[in-house]
């Protein structure tokens, strides 16, 4: 293990960090990791932590939770972006920028790895031997390129495996669809002579479509149809490669022009594919992050083309990299690219095009999603908040008289509450100072363990004291509010009519309008919701398992029994008598008895 330096605690071990080129590993406290960087100079990068200058409320957060860093020295700045590269794909730290896919886009592709090759339809490169182009849309314009040129060809259909060792030709062969080289019929080298016509058709169609409309006159100049019947489909095939479009000032074959636009510390970054002058299609990424430096790019970029297996395509026009060598170098462990940052021409035109629609789509993304944007800034101004609070995490406790405690925790963002980031838990804590703290401890290791963003303020059900709780937890600088009953003679007031809410910032109650007010109430309501639903089912389970206590006849063994053959309680009052007589050791009687009792409760 690499020796760790907890320049958190004592920046004076600065020193001892090389001014090298290598990648750092923040941990947490937990060893934890919480974040991976790299740098031309390890310790100038480090000492801009400890010094905390020019550090975003992201990095600040980052810090606050920062126990010791880890450094690797290697060679180059090359080596150095692919190990963070590769570092980030396997842990996926909650403080790095990490692409989630939200859907893939078709590609040709002709399996080279094959004997014979094919073409089919790719999501991926998994198969670095084969050749993929694209992408097209719609897929059912791929669909019908595909199978043009399958029947054109007359190229195989079916794989390696269910070719070779074939005695007869199959299906296709008699349909006509098929050359058959697994019996011999079409040599191996003459196979491949017709794969590499269809990959010209591809990749240099231009060319080839005079060369067939030359070709197609000829062949009808001398009344040969038959022949110029198949030359027509070939043509056919470049048709369908060709797409109207309202650009058209492109002179690029198989380029990708990359462009971010930043607005409410929310980042678009927008992929313009073009192949063969035209846009073929256009891929989109949202980031809760603002400073799109030169580190942020070459990420995404290798995370993109590297990480995601997209195609890389010949050119990748981009901006903001403050040298495009390491980048070329880093994706051409793939494919030989040429990464431009164009300064005039066309190229810095179809840059411009490209930032015009990132700042279209942000834009887009942000109106659509209006009315939780201005509550967002709202919050920030009036709470004087870190940064707008595009993620909240709400947390309630549940209990009856601190008897099976349990808490909740909802997360609201863009667009609503997130129900795939609520979550439950079982709580030992007796009191509500300590249950708030092991609720949060709790839901912030998850978030770390899970690779899940922090949220950006954490609303509590509760006063001053769950505030406390919170900052202990997430650091005094953490935006945190509450909202709790009014109290009166130190009392919660709970009957109907004389409730008010209060909002907290800190031990200060902050007064705010109706609009304020509802949304925060909107928030603690759903999370009092999850969190009490949680509580009574569990309640309910532990009632009625005491109810198997107090059977007669019914002991460690049997109870151990039927708890394995059925899961729960909910799942053993459903179950019939009959079901219940199954379980070895309990007779009908006994069965007819516990159906009964569980009825007791319904």
């Amino acid at each position: 293990m690499n020796q760790k330096f907890e320049i958190f605690k004592n920046p004076e071990l600065l020193k001892e960090i090389p001014k090298a080129t290598g990648v750092y590993i923040i941990r947490s406290k937990d060893d934890e990791i919480l974040y991976v960087g790299k740098a031309k100079s390890l310790r100038d990068r480090l000492r801009s932590y400890v010094a905390k200058s020019g550090i975003d409320f992201f990095k600040q957060s980052l810090i606050r939770e920062a126990n010791s860093v880890e450094i690797i020295v290697v060679e180059n700045e090359l080596e150095a972006l692919l190990l963070e590269s590769n570092l980030i794909k396997q842990y996926r730290p909650p403080y790095n920028v990490v692409l989630r896919d939200d859907k893939s886009y078709p590609y040709l592709r002709i399996s080279y790895t094959e004997k014979f090759p094919r073409l089919s339809i790719a999501r991926r490169v998994k198969n670095k031997g084969d050749f993929y182009f694209g992408p097209i849309t719609p897929v059912d314009r791929l669909r019908d390129l595909i199978n043009l040129l399958k029947s054109t060809y007359k190229i195989a259909q079916k794989n390696d495996k269910q070719c070779q060792g074939s005695k007869n030709a199959c299906i296709y062969f008699q349909m006509n669809r098929c050359l058959a080289p697994c019996i011999g019929n079409i040599s191996r080298d003459e196979y491949l002579k017709i794969i590499d016509e269809i990959k010209s058709i591809l990749t240099n169609p231009k060319k080839i479509k005079k060369q067939l409309e030359q070709e197609l006159k000829e062949l009808v100049d001398k009344l040969e149809f038959e022949k110029a019947i198949k030359v027509r489909d070939k043509l056919k095939a470049i048709e369908l490669l060709e797409n109207k479009q309202v650009v058209t000032d492109i002179d690029e074959d198989f380029t990708d022009v990359i462009a971010f636009a930043t607005q409410d510390n929310i980042t678009c970054a927008y992929v313009m594919s073009i192949r063969f002058s035209n846009v073929v299609g256009n891929r989109i990424f949202y980031f809760y992050e603002s400073d799109i430096n030169s580190d942020f790019i070459e990420n995404f970029l290798v995370q993109y083309y590297i990480q995601m297996n997209q195609v890389i395509p010949d050119v990748v026009i981009t901006e903001g990299l403050n040298s495009v060598e390491t980048i070329k170098e880093a994706l051409s462990t793939s494919k030989s690219v040429d990464v431009v940052i164009p300064k005039k021409g066309k190229r810095k035109r179809l840059l411009e095009l490209a930032k015009k629609n990132a700042h279209i789509t942000l834009e887009m993304h942000l109106n659509r999603f209006e009315k939780d944007m201005e509550i967002f800034r709202k919050l920030k101004d009036l709470f004087n908040l870190k940064k707008i609070p595009l993620t909240i995490d709400v947390v309630d406790i549940s209990h009856l008289g601190f008897e099976n405690v349990v808490g909740g925790v909802v997360r609201y963002t863009l667009g609503g509450f997130d129900k795939q980031m609520y979550r439950r838990y079982n709580l030992k804590s007796k009191y509500e100072f300590e249950a708030m703290k092991e609720i949060l401890s709790r839901h912030k290791r998850l978030l770390f363990n899970t690779s899940n963003r922090l949220a950006d303020l954490i609303v509590v059900d509760g006063g001053p004291i769950q505030i406390k709780a919170a900052k202990e937890v997430f650091g005094e600088n953490y935006d945190v509010i509450g909202i709790a009953k009014e109290k009166r003679e130190n009392r919660t007031i709970r009957s109907k009519g004389e409730v008010e809410d209060r909002i907290y910032v800190g031990n200060e109650q902050v007064g705010v309008d109706n609009e304020v007010l509802e949304f925060i109430q909107k928030l603690r309501d759903e999370a009092h919701r999850f969190a009490v639903e949680f509580h009574r089912k569990k309640r309910k389970d532990y009632v009625l398992s005491s109810v198997l206590d107090r059977i007669e006849f019914i002991g460690p063994k049997r109870k151990k029994a039927l708890f394995e053959k059925f899961g729960s309680i909910e799942n053993l009052k459903n179950a019939s008598i009959d079901e219940i007589a199954s379980v070895n050791g309990i007779s009908r009687k006994i069965a007819t008895v516990i159906k009964e009792r569980l009825q007791e409760f319904e």
